[in-house]
């Protein structure tokens, strides 16, 4: 399960959504505002959005959440698996 906090307007949370979409993974998104209090108690340091949790790990932001996709399941979007 992948958990995405992240805010309405922000580009990389669409980005991030749509990853999850395009590798069918199951997700949960949860606006950081409305989250606010576990987002900043789970993610004390964060400066950004999105922040991602997969598999109860934090993650990070959407591009350590694209190179761990690629590393974890990578070649899946293009018929390598």
């Amino acid at each position: 399960m992948v958990i995405i906090y992240g805010t309405e307007h922000c580009s990389y949370c669409k980005l991030a959504v749509a990853l999850a979409k395009d590798y069918n993974l199951s997700y949960d998104y949860r606006d950081a505002k409305e989250w606010k209090e576990t987002f900043l108690e789970t993610f004390p340091d964060a400066k950004t959005v999105p922040q991602i949790i997969w598999n109860d790990r934090r993650i990070g932001g959407y591009t350590e959440f694209a190179t761990e996709v690629e590393s974890t399941i990578g070649g899946y979007g293009d018929g390598q698996i």
